[in-house]
């Protein structure tokens, strides 16, 4: 692959991660964040965002399935785009360094 190409496959996967309203949402989460969060706490806090409500009136099923989709779709998405790194043995996750320079970048991307 030459370095055009390499160049061309990691913007790829930058924009990929910028893709879905949860993965942005959970950027966000993770730069407010100085340190790792757990899972978990970041599916808490991406439930009253989404949900616009306090945390205690949203559905545990909810909580869940946002845990769930983090876990299985958006963090595997912006851990390959360079962007999180997850610690399986602890369940947190947290920004790579790439992630804050892109950050500071994100005005330039489509953001609800």
């Amino acid at each position: 692959m030459s370095n055009l190409q390499q160049a061309q496959a990691s913007i790829n996967s930058v924009f990929e991660g910028f893709a879905h309203h949860r993965r942005r949402y959970a950027l966000r989460e993770l730069r407010r964040h100085a340190n790792p969060m757990e899972l978990a706490d970041l599916a808490d806090e991406l439930a009253v965002r989404e949900n616009e409500t306090p945390l205690t009136d949203v559905p545990a099923d909810e909580v869940k399935r946002i845990y769930m989709s983090l876990y299985h779709t958006h963090i595997p998405k912006l851990e390959a785009a360079d962007l999180v790194r997850y610690n399986q043995e602890q369940d947190s996750v947290a920004l790579a360094e790439q992630a804050e320079y892109i950050e500071q970048h994100q005005e330039y991307l489509t953001i609800d």
